[in-house]
């Protein structure tokens, strides 16, 4: 006889049930995994009340396995939850997670973005202005010679005259014209001027105290201070007269009358004169600037 066979259709907890295996029935008629009545397989295995069976014996698996759950959920939700508001239901509707789901599925992920650096500032570096050119102040020097100086010259030319009112007093006279002409030279010096008159009469004061290298070089000095003064040049002429230099003569002769020196009288009775008088060229240059002085 034939074994009877049977299939386990609790498909909850049971894999011989899941893969749907026959299996022979022991003498107690329960799975010998899960422990659950089987139903023999036979002719009127597939009745419909044995579908109906199968059918009931499904659902309230179904339904112990959802009750199991809720059980569950609620122990968790007792150890965990502090809130004493209405707990939410457990057995939440399926089509409802579903949509849930898929909701948030469709949703495109946030992605934060990286924060981004802020980029450096960059200082330019201090400029520091230049300085502004200092420009010198450059106060006009005057050309003219200062009040004391004038006088000190006047002084000196007093003693040159009084050198020659007494012959006792006159050595004496000169050197104190010196002294002053002197002082007078050296002041406009120091202000950076060629005092010309200075050293004309300097140079005259010489050539009375027979310091004739002296004589002529303030002399010639006073005609380059001032080119134009036209009784520099004559005081020249007349001391290279006076001492025998009549080639030398002439040049500043012809420059004084030149320059305006017109007086016949001083150049035909100057004793200064008197050698340059002698030459053939002295008349020649007077004539030269039409003055008939000479005959």
């Amino acid at each position: 006889m034939a074994q009877a066979t049977a299939r386990c259709t609790n498909r909850v907890n049971c894999d011989l049930a899941i893969s749907n295996e026959l299996i022979e029935i022991p003498q107690d008629g329960k799975c010998p995994e899960c422990r659950k009545p089987l139903l023999a397989e036979g002719a009127n295995s597939n009745s419909a009340t044995d579908e109906a069976r199968r059918k009931r014996v499904r659902l309230m698996a179904m339904g112990g396995g959802v009750a199991g759950l809720s059980v569950v959920g609620l122990l968790v939700w007792a150890l965990t939850g502090t809130d004493t508001s209405e707990p939410k239901s457990v057995d939440m509707d399926l089509a409802s997670m579903e949509a849930s789901n898929v909701i948030q599925a469709n949703e495109p992920p946030v992605i934060a973005a990286p924060p981004v650096a802020p980029e450096p500032v960059v200082l330019a570096p201090a400029v520091e202005p230049e300085p502004a050119a200092v420009v010198p102040v450059v106060e006009p020097v005057s050309t003219a010679p200062s009040l004391e100086t004038q006088q000190h010259v006047k002084q000196g030319m007093m003693f040159v005259s009084l050198s020659k009112q007494s012959l006792k007093t006159r050595s004496e006279n000169i050197k104190n014209a010196l002294v002053e002409f002197n002082t007078a030279v050296k002041q406009e010096e120091a202000q950076g001027r060629c005092f010309a008159i200075a050293y004309m009469n300097r140079g005259i004061a010489y050539w009375q105290d027979k310091k004739l290298n002296l004589a002529e070089k303030d002399l010639i000095k006073a005609s380059e201070c001032d080119a134009k003064d036209p009784v520099i040049f004559y005081n020249l002429a007349s001391y290279y007269s006076a001492i025998n230099k009549t080639d030398l003569a002439l040049e500043p002769l012809d420059k004084a009358l030149s320059l305006g020196f017109n007086d016949c009288d001083v150049l035909r009775k100057d004793g200064d004169l008197k050698n340059l008088r002698k030459q053939d060229d002295f008349r020649r240059t007077l004539e030269k600037h039409q003055l008939f002085c000479v005959r």
